[in-house]
Protein backbone atom coordinates (compact mmCIF):
# COMPACT_ATOMS: atom_id res chain seq x y z
CA UNK A 1 0.00 0.00 0.00
CA UNK A 2 3.22 2.24 -0.58
CA UNK A 3 2.13 5.81 -2.37
CA UNK A 4 5.13 4.89 -5.20
CA UNK A 5 2.70 2.39 -7.28
CA UNK A 6 2.73 1.54 -10.96
CA UNK A 7 1.27 4.40 -13.10
CA UNK A 8 -2.19 3.13 -13.61
CA UNK A 9 -2.63 2.53 -10.38
CA UNK A 10 -4.32 4.90 -7.56
CA UNK A 11 -4.63 4.83 -4.45
CA UNK A 12 -7.66 2.50 -2.68
CA UNK A 13 -9.31 3.21 0.78
CA UNK A 14 -12.22 1.51 1.78
CA UNK A 15 -11.63 -1.90 3.64
CA UNK A 16 -13.51 -3.44 7.10
CA UNK A 17 -16.11 -3.89 9.56
CA UNK A 18 -16.84 -2.18 12.09
CA UNK A 19 -17.97 -2.72 15.62
CA UNK A 20 -21.09 -0.95 17.61
CA UNK A 21 -19.12 0.35 20.06
CA UNK A 22 -16.16 1.17 17.96
CA UNK A 23 -18.56 3.59 16.72
CA UNK A 24 -19.94 4.56 20.02
CA UNK A 25 -16.20 5.88 20.98
CA UNK A 26 -15.89 7.41 17.65
CA UNK A 27 -18.40 9.15 17.41
CA UNK A 28 -17.43 10.76 21.00
CA UNK A 29 -14.31 11.32 19.75
CA UNK A 30 -14.78 12.90 16.23
CA UNK A 31 -17.36 15.77 18.03
CA UNK A 32 -20.64 14.48 17.47
CA UNK A 33 -21.80 14.50 20.99
CA UNK A 34 -19.72 18.07 21.16
CA UNK A 35 -21.86 19.46 18.19
CA UNK A 36 -24.33 18.81 19.57
CA UNK A 37 -24.12 20.56 22.79
CA UNK A 38 -22.19 23.34 20.88
CA UNK A 39 -23.88 26.49 19.98
CA UNK A 40 -22.57 25.90 16.29
CA UNK A 41 -25.35 25.59 13.81
CA UNK A 42 -25.08 22.42 11.51
CA UNK A 43 -25.43 22.22 7.85
CA UNK A 44 -26.69 18.74 7.91
CA UNK A 45 -30.64 20.13 6.89
CA UNK A 46 -29.17 21.25 4.11
CA UNK A 47 -27.53 17.44 2.99
CA UNK A 48 -29.90 15.84 0.32
CA UNK A 49 -31.82 12.38 0.57
CA UNK A 50 -33.68 10.80 -1.71
CA UNK A 51 -37.08 9.38 -0.47
CA UNK A 52 -39.59 7.01 -1.70
CA UNK A 53 -42.74 5.54 -0.62
CA UNK A 54 -43.08 1.98 0.53
CA UNK A 55 -45.66 -0.50 0.93
CA UNK A 56 -48.08 -3.26 -1.06
CA UNK A 57 -51.30 -2.57 -2.74
CA UNK A 58 -50.64 0.22 -4.71
CA UNK A 59 -49.45 -0.45 -8.01
CA UNK A 60 -48.18 3.27 -8.45
CA UNK A 61 -45.64 3.01 -5.90
CA UNK A 62 -41.77 4.85 -6.73
CA UNK A 63 -40.27 3.45 -4.04
CA UNK A 64 -37.64 1.74 -6.37
CA UNK A 65 -36.18 5.37 -6.51
CA UNK A 66 -34.65 4.55 -2.55
CA UNK A 67 -30.86 5.04 -3.89
CA UNK A 68 -27.63 3.30 -2.34
CA UNK A 69 -25.65 6.61 -2.54
CA UNK A 70 -28.25 8.64 -0.51
CA UNK A 71 -28.52 11.29 -3.18
CA UNK A 72 -32.00 12.91 -4.41
CA UNK A 73 -34.40 15.15 -2.38
CA UNK A 74 -35.21 15.79 1.08
CA UNK A 75 -38.82 15.00 3.10
CA UNK A 76 -39.90 18.60 3.07
CA UNK A 77 -38.84 18.85 -0.90
CA UNK A 78 -40.81 15.67 -1.67
CA UNK A 79 -44.24 16.95 0.02
CA UNK A 80 -43.32 20.51 -1.78
CA UNK A 81 -43.60 18.81 -4.81
CA UNK A 82 -45.13 15.54 -4.63
CA UNK A 83 -43.40 14.31 -7.31
CA UNK A 84 -40.18 12.85 -5.86
CA UNK A 85 -41.69 10.10 -3.54
CA UNK A 86 -44.57 8.42 -3.59
CA UNK A 87 -46.40 6.67 0.18
CA UNK A 88 -47.77 3.82 -0.51
CA UNK A 89 -50.21 2.08 2.15
CA UNK A 90 -48.29 -1.18 2.97
CA UNK A 91 -50.33 -4.57 3.37
CA UNK A 92 -53.82 -4.89 3.09
CA UNK A 93 -56.16 -2.95 1.01
CA UNK A 94 -57.16 0.59 2.42
CA UNK A 95 -60.99 -0.88 2.62
CA UNK A 96 -59.94 -3.00 5.23
CA UNK A 97 -58.44 -0.89 7.56
CA UNK A 98 -60.80 1.10 10.11
CA UNK A 99 -57.58 3.67 9.42
CA UNK A 100 -54.60 4.50 7.16
CA UNK A 101 -51.35 5.93 9.32
CA UNK A 102 -48.61 7.72 7.90
CA UNK A 103 -44.92 6.95 9.57
CA UNK A 104 -41.69 8.44 8.08
CA UNK A 105 -38.37 6.70 8.05
CA UNK A 106 -35.01 7.28 8.30
CA UNK A 107 -32.64 5.22 6.99
CA UNK A 108 -28.79 5.00 6.25
CA UNK A 109 -28.55 4.38 2.00
CA UNK A 110 -27.55 0.93 1.94
CA UNK A 111 -30.59 -0.33 3.88
CA UNK A 112 -33.11 1.89 2.60
CA UNK A 113 -34.10 -0.69 -0.07
CA UNK A 114 -34.15 -2.93 2.32
CA UNK A 115 -36.75 -1.42 5.05
CA UNK A 116 -38.91 -0.53 1.98
CA UNK A 117 -39.57 -4.17 0.43
CA UNK A 118 -40.04 -4.65 4.32
CA UNK A 119 -42.99 -2.63 4.59
CA UNK A 120 -44.36 -3.42 0.97
CA UNK A 121 -45.39 -6.80 2.06
CA UNK A 122 -45.40 -7.27 5.39
CA UNK A 123 -47.12 -3.90 7.25
CA UNK A 124 -50.81 -3.28 6.90
CA UNK A 125 -52.97 0.03 7.12
CA UNK A 126 -49.92 2.41 7.10
CA UNK A 127 -48.51 4.48 5.00
CA UNK A 128 -44.36 4.31 4.87
CA UNK A 129 -42.35 7.41 3.55
CA UNK A 130 -38.43 5.50 3.74
CA UNK A 131 -35.97 8.36 3.93
CA UNK A 132 -32.64 7.00 2.49
CA UNK A 133 -30.30 9.15 4.45
CA UNK A 134 -26.43 8.82 5.99
CA UNK A 135 -26.79 9.15 9.59
CA UNK A 136 -24.49 11.97 9.99
CA UNK A 137 -26.46 14.20 8.38
CA UNK A 138 -29.39 13.01 10.99
CA UNK A 139 -27.16 13.84 13.63
CA UNK A 140 -26.46 17.01 12.27
CA UNK A 141 -30.01 17.62 12.09
CA UNK A 142 -30.31 17.39 16.15
CA UNK A 143 -27.27 19.20 16.47
CA UNK A 144 -29.11 22.27 14.41
CA UNK A 145 -31.59 22.36 17.32
CA UNK A 146 -34.22 20.67 14.98
CA UNK A 147 -35.78 17.15 15.39
CA UNK A 148 -35.75 15.27 11.88
CA UNK A 149 -39.65 15.11 11.09
CA UNK A 150 -39.77 11.46 11.22
CA UNK A 151 -40.76 8.72 13.77
CA UNK A 152 -38.33 6.11 13.54
CA UNK A 153 -34.29 5.90 12.45
CA UNK A 154 -32.09 3.09 11.17
CA UNK A 155 -28.43 4.54 11.79
CA UNK A 156 -25.58 1.99 10.81
CA UNK A 157 -24.94 1.65 14.31
CA UNK A 158 -26.36 2.22 17.77
CA UNK A 159 -23.48 4.98 18.67
CA UNK A 160 -24.92 7.56 16.31
CA UNK A 161 -28.60 7.09 18.30
CA UNK A 162 -26.07 7.07 21.77
CA UNK A 163 -24.67 10.24 20.60
CA UNK A 164 -27.78 12.08 20.33
CA UNK A 165 -28.82 10.90 23.16
CA UNK A 166 -26.13 11.95 25.56
CA UNK A 167 -26.33 15.49 24.26
CA UNK A 168 -30.22 15.48 25.00
CA UNK A 169 -32.74 13.61 22.37
CA UNK A 170 -35.32 11.53 23.59
CA UNK A 171 -34.72 8.63 21.27
CA UNK A 172 -35.65 4.91 22.43
CA UNK A 173 -32.75 2.67 20.94
CA UNK A 174 -34.83 -0.96 20.25
CA UNK A 175 -32.90 -3.30 18.69
CA UNK A 176 -30.57 -4.42 16.06
CA UNK A 177 -32.93 -5.13 12.87
CA UNK A 178 -29.84 -6.05 10.91
CA UNK A 179 -25.82 -5.96 10.21
CA UNK A 180 -23.91 -6.57 7.18
CA UNK A 181 -20.01 -7.49 7.34
CA UNK A 182 -17.35 -4.69 6.53
CA UNK A 183 -15.14 -5.45 3.67
CA UNK A 184 -12.36 -3.87 0.90
CA UNK A 185 -14.90 -2.46 -2.22
CA UNK A 186 -13.16 -1.68 -5.62
CA UNK A 187 -15.25 -1.97 -9.17
CA UNK A 188 -15.44 -5.13 -10.45
CA UNK A 189 -12.38 -4.91 -12.72
CA UNK A 190 -10.03 -3.46 -10.17
CA UNK A 191 -11.00 -6.41 -8.00
CA UNK A 192 -10.97 -9.11 -10.55
CA UNK A 193 -7.20 -8.01 -11.27
CA UNK A 194 -6.16 -7.57 -7.73
CA UNK A 195 -7.76 -10.73 -6.26
CA UNK A 196 -6.46 -12.60 -8.84
CA UNK A 197 -3.09 -12.48 -7.73
CA UNK A 198 -4.15 -12.66 -3.83
CA UNK A 199 -5.06 -16.13 -1.89
CA UNK A 200 -8.64 -16.53 -1.41
CA UNK A 201 -8.55 -15.02 2.36
CA UNK A 202 -5.48 -12.87 2.30
CA UNK A 203 -3.76 -11.90 6.00
CA UNK A 204 -3.45 -8.07 5.86
CA UNK A 205 0.38 -8.75 5.44
CA UNK A 206 -0.79 -10.40 1.98
CA UNK A 207 -2.59 -7.24 1.32
CA UNK A 208 0.24 -4.46 2.67
CA UNK A 209 2.94 -7.04 0.72
CA UNK A 210 1.04 -6.95 -2.51
CA UNK A 211 0.32 -3.02 -2.21
CA UNK A 212 -3.08 -3.65 -2.80
CA UNK A 213 -4.50 0.44 -3.79
CA UNK A 214 -6.18 1.28 -0.18
CA UNK A 215 -7.90 4.40 0.30
CA UNK A 216 -9.47 5.09 3.65
CA UNK A 217 -11.38 8.05 4.99
CA UNK A 218 -11.38 9.57 8.48
CA UNK A 219 -11.84 6.93 11.24
CA UNK A 220 -13.02 9.81 13.54
CA UNK A 221 -16.28 10.31 10.52
CA UNK A 222 -16.47 6.75 9.04
CA UNK A 223 -17.14 4.28 11.20
CA UNK A 224 -16.22 1.79 8.39
CA UNK A 225 -12.57 3.32 7.86
CA UNK A 226 -11.84 2.83 11.82
CA UNK A 227 -12.85 -0.49 11.78
CA UNK A 228 -10.60 -1.55 8.87
CA UNK A 229 -7.82 0.28 10.57
CA UNK A 230 -8.35 -1.56 13.89
CA UNK A 231 -8.73 -5.54 11.98
CA UNK A 232 -5.76 -4.28 9.80
CA UNK A 233 -3.48 -3.72 13.42
CA UNK A 234 -4.95 -6.52 14.96
CA UNK A 235 -4.26 -8.47 11.88
CA UNK A 236 -0.65 -7.79 11.50
CA UNK A 237 0.02 -8.65 14.95
CA UNK A 238 2.53 -7.17 17.42
CA UNK A 239 5.95 -8.51 16.35
CA UNK A 240 8.74 -6.16 16.18
CA UNK A 241 8.60 -6.38 12.32
CA UNK A 242 4.68 -6.42 12.43
CA UNK A 243 5.06 -3.08 14.78
CA UNK A 244 7.33 -1.64 11.53
CA UNK A 245 4.77 -2.66 9.05
CA UNK A 246 1.68 -1.31 11.02
CA UNK A 247 3.55 2.17 10.83
CA UNK A 248 4.12 2.65 7.85
CA UNK A 249 1.04 1.38 6.38
CA UNK A 250 -0.79 3.92 9.02
CA UNK A 251 1.40 6.70 7.59
CA UNK A 252 0.74 6.01 4.15
CA UNK A 253 -3.29 5.87 4.54
CA UNK A 254 -3.39 8.63 7.03
CA UNK A 255 -1.28 10.93 4.63
CA UNK A 256 -3.38 10.18 1.42
CA UNK A 257 -7.01 9.71 3.08
CA UNK A 258 -9.83 11.12 1.24
CA UNK A 259 -12.81 13.08 2.98
CA UNK A 260 -15.52 10.60 0.65
CA UNK A 261 -13.67 7.19 -0.09
CA UNK A 262 -17.34 5.02 -1.15
CA UNK A 263 -17.11 8.94 -3.74
CA UNK A 264 -13.15 7.86 -5.09
CA UNK A 265 -14.54 4.28 -5.63
CA UNK A 266 -17.38 5.60 -7.08
CA UNK A 267 -15.90 7.31 -9.96
CA UNK A 268 -14.15 4.25 -11.12
CA UNK A 269 -10.68 4.62 -9.43
CA UNK A 270 -8.54 1.78 -9.31
CA UNK A 271 -8.83 1.50 -5.76
CA UNK A 272 -9.94 -0.20 -2.22
CA UNK A 273 -12.14 1.23 0.55
CA UNK A 274 -13.89 -0.06 3.34
CA UNK A 275 -17.53 -0.78 2.76
CA UNK A 276 -20.00 -2.99 3.69
CA UNK A 277 -21.30 -6.02 1.81
CA UNK A 278 -24.78 -4.23 2.07
CA UNK A 279 -23.17 -1.79 0.01
CA UNK A 280 -21.68 -4.01 -2.49
CA UNK A 281 -25.14 -5.56 -3.39
CA UNK A 282 -26.79 -2.06 -3.64
CA UNK A 283 -24.10 -1.16 -5.84
CA UNK A 284 -25.12 -3.61 -8.20
CA UNK A 285 -27.82 -1.44 -9.83
CA UNK A 286 -25.63 1.46 -10.39
CA UNK A 287 -22.77 2.77 -12.62
CA UNK A 288 -20.40 1.42 -10.88
CA UNK A 289 -20.80 -1.84 -9.44
CA UNK A 290 -18.38 -2.92 -6.60
CA UNK A 291 -16.76 -6.28 -5.34
CA UNK A 292 -15.89 -6.89 -1.60
CA UNK A 293 -12.65 -8.27 -0.36
CA UNK A 294 -12.49 -10.09 3.03
CA UNK A 295 -9.67 -10.54 4.86
CA UNK A 296 -8.45 -13.09 7.01
CA UNK A 297 -10.31 -13.15 9.86
CA UNK A 298 -12.98 -10.71 8.80
CA UNK A 299 -13.59 -7.14 9.75
CA UNK A 300 -16.28 -6.66 11.85
CA UNK A 301 -19.91 -5.33 10.68
CA UNK A 302 -22.14 -2.68 10.94
CA UNK A 303 -25.01 -2.70 13.27
CA UNK A 304 -28.48 -1.53 12.30
CA UNK A 305 -30.90 -0.48 15.17
CA UNK A 306 -34.40 0.25 15.43
CA UNK A 307 -34.68 3.92 16.91
CA UNK A 308 -38.01 5.84 17.98
CA UNK A 309 -37.33 9.11 17.17
CA UNK A 310 -38.84 11.66 20.03
CA UNK A 311 -42.78 11.67 20.32
CA UNK A 312 -43.33 8.57 18.18
CA UNK A 313 -42.89 5.65 20.65
CA UNK A 314 -46.71 5.71 20.42
CA UNK A 315 -47.48 6.30 17.15
CA UNK A 316 -49.48 3.76 15.08
CA UNK A 317 -47.25 1.87 12.78
CA UNK A 318 -44.02 2.46 14.60
CA UNK A 319 -44.19 -0.55 16.58
CA UNK A 320 -45.25 -2.84 13.62
CA UNK A 321 -42.77 -1.61 11.24
CA UNK A 322 -40.52 -2.90 14.22
CA UNK A 323 -42.37 -6.29 14.62
CA UNK A 324 -42.08 -7.10 11.09
CA UNK A 325 -38.33 -5.96 10.28
CA UNK A 326 -37.32 -7.99 13.66
CA UNK A 327 -39.88 -11.32 11.98
CA UNK A 328 -38.82 -14.22 10.11
CA UNK A 329 -40.53 -13.07 7.03
CA UNK A 330 -38.26 -10.61 6.91
CA UNK A 331 -34.85 -12.56 7.12
CA UNK A 332 -34.55 -13.13 3.46
CA UNK A 333 -35.24 -9.69 2.58
CA UNK A 334 -32.51 -9.22 4.37
CA UNK A 335 -30.19 -11.32 3.59
CA UNK A 336 -31.15 -10.35 -0.77
CA UNK A 337 -29.44 -6.80 0.27
CA UNK A 338 -26.36 -8.38 1.96
CA UNK A 339 -27.20 -8.39 5.90
CA UNK A 340 -28.06 -10.87 8.38
CA UNK A 341 -30.95 -10.58 10.36
CA UNK A 342 -31.03 -9.84 14.05
CA UNK A 343 -28.31 -8.58 16.09
CA UNK A 344 -26.11 -12.44 15.61
CA UNK A 345 -23.63 -10.90 13.17
CA UNK A 346 -22.91 -8.19 15.76
CA UNK A 347 -18.78 -7.43 16.74
CA UNK A 348 -17.54 -6.07 20.27
CA UNK A 349 -14.47 -3.35 20.37
CA UNK A 350 -12.14 -2.47 22.35
CA UNK A 351 -12.56 1.55 23.15
CA UNK A 352 -9.10 1.57 24.38
CA UNK A 353 -7.92 0.60 21.02
CA UNK A 354 -10.17 3.38 19.56
CA UNK A 355 -8.52 5.91 21.22
CA UNK A 356 -5.26 4.74 20.94
CA UNK A 357 -5.98 4.90 17.09
CA UNK A 358 -7.37 7.85 16.83
CA UNK A 359 -4.61 9.61 19.12
CA UNK A 360 -2.53 8.34 16.27
CA UNK A 361 -4.23 8.89 13.19
CA UNK A 362 -4.16 13.15 14.97
CA UNK A 363 -0.60 13.00 14.30
CA UNK A 364 -0.13 11.14 11.25
CA UNK A 365 -2.87 12.94 9.52
CA UNK A 366 -2.58 16.98 9.86
CA UNK A 367 -5.03 19.43 7.85
CA UNK A 368 -4.79 20.71 4.36
CA UNK A 369 -4.24 24.16 3.33
CA UNK A 370 -4.29 23.53 -0.48
CA UNK A 371 -4.18 26.32 -3.71
CA UNK A 372 -5.51 24.45 -6.69
CA UNK A 373 -4.19 26.22 -9.94
CA UNK A 374 -6.19 25.74 -13.39
CA UNK A 375 -4.58 26.75 -16.70
CA UNK A 376 -7.19 28.71 -19.00
CA UNK A 377 -5.32 29.11 -21.82
CA UNK A 378 -6.62 29.17 -25.28
CA UNK A 379 -6.14 25.86 -26.00
CA UNK A 380 -7.79 24.54 -23.05
CA UNK A 381 -10.96 25.17 -25.60
CA UNK A 382 -9.63 22.25 -27.81
CA UNK A 383 -12.73 19.44 -28.27
CA UNK A 384 -11.93 15.81 -26.56
CA UNK A 385 -14.96 13.54 -28.16
CA UNK A 386 -18.00 15.74 -27.17
CA UNK A 387 -16.97 18.06 -24.54
CA UNK A 388 -14.03 19.96 -24.28
CA UNK A 389 -10.37 20.13 -21.99
CA UNK A 390 -11.54 23.35 -19.83
CA UNK A 391 -14.95 21.11 -19.20
CA UNK A 392 -13.09 17.81 -18.08
CA UNK A 393 -11.33 19.99 -16.00
CA UNK A 394 -13.61 21.63 -14.58
CA UNK A 395 -15.64 18.62 -13.64
CA UNK A 396 -12.24 16.73 -12.17
CA UNK A 397 -11.59 19.78 -9.57
CA UNK A 398 -14.87 19.91 -8.46
CA UNK A 399 -14.63 16.13 -7.81
CA UNK A 400 -11.14 16.53 -6.32
CA UNK A 401 -11.93 19.55 -4.42
CA UNK A 402 -15.01 18.01 -2.86
CA UNK A 403 -12.79 14.76 -1.55
CA UNK A 404 -11.17 17.50 1.44
CA UNK A 405 -12.29 17.12 4.60
CA UNK A 406 -13.53 20.22 6.29
CA UNK A 407 -10.76 20.97 8.38
CA UNK A 408 -9.32 21.88 5.24
CA UNK A 409 -8.50 25.16 3.75
CA UNK A 410 -8.30 25.56 -0.36
CA UNK A 411 -8.03 28.49 -3.01
CA UNK A 412 -8.59 28.21 -6.37
CA UNK A 413 -6.31 30.65 -8.99
CA UNK A 414 -6.13 30.61 -12.64
CA UNK A 415 -3.39 31.07 -14.90
CA UNK A 416 -2.82 31.74 -18.90
CA UNK A 417 -1.31 35.29 -19.98
CA UNK A 418 -1.67 38.56 -18.80
CA UNK A 419 -4.45 37.64 -16.25
CA UNK A 420 -3.91 39.89 -13.29
CA UNK A 421 -4.48 43.38 -12.45
CA UNK A 422 -1.26 44.17 -13.57
CA UNK A 423 -1.21 42.05 -16.62
CA UNK A 424 0.57 39.05 -14.34
CA UNK A 425 -0.22 35.45 -15.62
CA UNK A 426 -2.38 34.51 -13.11
CA UNK A 427 -5.42 35.37 -11.19
CA UNK A 428 -7.01 34.93 -8.03
CA UNK A 429 -10.44 33.38 -8.13
CA UNK A 430 -10.54 32.07 -4.23
CA UNK A 431 -8.19 33.06 -1.67
CA UNK A 432 -6.68 29.61 0.44
CA UNK A 433 -9.50 29.55 3.08
CA UNK A 434 -11.46 27.22 5.56
CA UNK A 435 -13.75 25.21 4.05
CA UNK A 436 -16.36 26.11 6.61
CA UNK A 437 -15.55 29.18 6.91
CA UNK A 438 -19.05 31.47 5.87
CA UNK A 439 -18.33 34.32 3.26
CA UNK A 440 -21.39 36.29 2.72
CA UNK A 441 -23.69 33.62 3.50
CA UNK A 442 -22.28 30.85 1.51
CA UNK A 443 -19.38 28.49 2.59
CA UNK A 444 -15.93 28.59 0.97
CA UNK A 445 -16.51 24.35 -0.24
CA UNK A 446 -19.94 26.26 -1.56
CA UNK A 447 -17.68 28.71 -3.64
CA UNK A 448 -14.96 26.20 -4.63
CA UNK A 449 -17.89 24.26 -6.22
CA UNK A 450 -19.35 27.53 -7.87
CA UNK A 451 -15.69 28.54 -9.31
CA UNK A 452 -14.84 25.13 -10.60
CA UNK A 453 -18.19 24.91 -12.44
CA UNK A 454 -17.31 28.55 -13.91
CA UNK A 455 -14.14 27.28 -15.59
CA UNK A 456 -15.85 26.75 -19.00
CA UNK A 457 -15.04 28.09 -22.84
CA UNK A 458 -16.10 31.71 -21.86
CA UNK A 459 -13.33 31.75 -19.44
CA UNK A 460 -10.04 30.31 -21.55
CA UNK A 461 -8.21 33.04 -23.48
CA UNK A 462 -4.59 33.68 -23.99
CA UNK A 463 -1.01 31.68 -24.02
CA UNK A 464 0.69 29.49 -21.10
CA UNK A 465 2.40 31.44 -18.62
CA UNK A 466 3.09 28.19 -16.79
CA UNK A 467 6.46 29.01 -15.43
CA UNK A 468 5.83 32.53 -13.48
CA UNK A 469 2.92 31.40 -12.45
CA UNK A 470 4.58 28.21 -10.44
CA UNK A 471 6.91 30.75 -8.90
CA UNK A 472 4.59 33.07 -7.57
CA UNK A 473 2.16 30.28 -6.28
CA UNK A 474 5.30 28.67 -4.26
CA UNK A 475 6.29 32.29 -2.61
CA UNK A 476 2.44 32.72 -1.95
CA UNK A 477 1.65 29.80 0.13
CA UNK A 478 5.40 30.19 1.55
CA UNK A 479 4.60 33.10 2.97
CA UNK A 480 0.92 32.22 3.95
CA UNK A 481 2.58 28.95 5.86
CA UNK A 482 1.17 28.08 8.99
CA UNK A 483 2.05 25.78 11.33
CA UNK A 484 0.33 22.23 11.73
CA UNK A 485 -0.84 21.95 8.09
CA UNK A 486 0.58 20.35 4.86
CA UNK A 487 0.57 23.35 2.53
CA UNK A 488 0.93 22.35 -1.12
CA UNK A 489 -0.01 23.55 -4.59
CA UNK A 490 -1.83 21.44 -7.20
CA UNK A 491 -1.36 22.89 -11.15
CA UNK A 492 -3.04 21.02 -14.01
CA UNK A 493 -1.83 22.64 -17.62
CA UNK A 494 -2.12 21.40 -21.54
CA UNK A 495 0.39 22.75 -22.47
CA UNK A 496 4.31 23.85 -22.11
CA UNK A 497 5.37 27.28 -20.63
CA UNK A 498 4.41 29.51 -23.43
CA UNK A 499 4.43 33.14 -22.20
CA UNK A 500 3.99 35.61 -25.36
CA UNK A 501 5.03 38.06 -22.28
CA UNK A 502 8.55 36.86 -21.71
CA UNK A 503 8.86 35.54 -18.04
CA UNK A 504 11.38 32.79 -16.52
CA UNK A 505 12.79 30.09 -18.52
CA UNK A 506 13.15 26.90 -17.22
CA UNK A 507 16.37 26.85 -15.88
CA UNK A 508 15.61 30.43 -13.73
CA UNK A 509 12.52 29.38 -12.54
CA UNK A 510 14.49 25.81 -10.74
CA UNK A 511 16.98 28.27 -9.75
CA UNK A 512 14.27 30.87 -8.13
CA UNK A 513 12.36 27.61 -6.66
CA UNK A 514 15.66 25.56 -5.18
CA UNK A 515 16.70 29.25 -3.58
CA UNK A 516 13.16 29.78 -2.05
CA UNK A 517 12.50 26.47 -0.42
CA UNK A 518 12.81 26.43 3.20
CA UNK A 519 12.41 22.99 5.20
CA UNK A 520 11.27 25.17 7.93
CA UNK A 521 7.99 26.20 5.95
CA UNK A 522 7.94 23.45 3.10
CA UNK A 523 5.49 23.92 0.43
CA UNK A 524 4.50 20.67 -1.63
CA UNK A 525 4.27 21.14 -5.00
CA UNK A 526 2.02 18.77 -7.66
CA UNK A 527 2.27 19.38 -11.43
CA UNK A 528 -0.40 17.42 -13.37
CA UNK A 529 0.08 17.45 -17.61
CA UNK A 530 -2.70 17.17 -19.72
CA UNK A 531 -3.23 15.81 -23.53
CA UNK A 532 -0.56 15.14 -25.59
CA UNK A 533 1.16 18.62 -25.85
CA UNK A 534 2.36 18.35 -22.62
CA UNK A 535 5.99 18.08 -21.93
CA UNK A 536 5.82 15.59 -18.80
CA UNK A 537 10.07 15.57 -18.56
CA UNK A 538 9.85 18.85 -17.50
CA UNK A 539 7.60 19.19 -15.14
CA UNK A 540 8.49 16.79 -13.51
CA UNK A 541 11.93 18.44 -13.53
CA UNK A 542 10.30 21.65 -12.10
CA UNK A 543 8.64 19.26 -9.35
CA UNK A 544 11.62 17.40 -7.88
CA UNK A 545 13.37 20.52 -7.90
CA UNK A 546 11.43 21.46 -4.72
CA UNK A 547 10.71 17.37 -3.91
CA UNK A 548 6.98 18.10 -5.21
CA UNK A 549 5.66 15.41 -7.84
CA UNK A 550 4.43 15.37 -11.23
CA UNK A 551 1.54 13.11 -13.02
CA UNK A 552 0.30 13.17 -16.74
CA UNK A 553 -2.67 11.93 -18.32
CA UNK A 554 -1.89 11.64 -22.02
CA UNK A 555 -5.89 11.35 -22.29
CA UNK A 556 -7.37 14.33 -21.29
CA UNK A 557 -10.67 12.27 -20.24
CA UNK A 558 -8.16 10.41 -17.88
CA UNK A 559 -7.58 13.95 -16.22
CA UNK A 560 -10.39 12.77 -13.16
CA UNK A 561 -8.11 10.08 -11.99
CA UNK A 562 -5.47 11.87 -12.16
CA UNK A 563 -6.28 15.10 -10.50
CA UNK A 564 -7.58 12.61 -7.64
CA UNK A 565 -4.33 10.82 -7.71
CA UNK A 566 -2.29 14.14 -7.34
CA UNK A 567 -4.15 15.49 -4.63
CA UNK A 568 -3.98 12.23 -2.44
CA UNK A 569 0.03 12.91 -3.12
CA UNK A 570 0.19 16.39 -1.33
CA UNK A 571 1.26 14.74 1.83
CA UNK A 572 4.18 13.93 0.00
Amino acid sequence: MSRHRREEQTSLKRPMAILIAVLVAALAIFGVVQALGGDEPSDGDDASTQQSGSGAGDDEATGDDVGADGAGTTADDADANGSDAEAVTGGAADAACEATHEVTVLASPEIAPVVKDVTESQVECTTYTVVSQPPLEVAASFASGTAPDAQVWIPSSPAFADAVSEAGAALETGPVVATSPVVLAAEQSVFDEVAGSLAEEPTWADLVTAEVPLVVGDPAQDPATLATLLAAQAGLGDSDAAQVLTQNLMVDLAQNATADPAGAVATGLPIFVPSTAAQVAASADSDVALAGLTPRGGAGALSYPFVVLPGAAGEPGVAELQEALLGADAAATFESGGFTAGDSGATPTDEAAVAALTEQWGALNPPSRLLAIIDVSGSMDEQVGDTTRIAITSQAAGMGLGMFPDDSAVGLWAFSTDRGPDGEDYAEILPVRPLTQDVDGQTQRELLEEASAGLTEDFTTGDTGLHDTILAAYLHMQQDWEPGYVSSIVLLTDGVNDDSTGGLSEAELIAELEDAADPEREVRLILIGMGPDVDSAALDRVATAVGGQSFTAEDPRDIGQVFVQAIAARHG
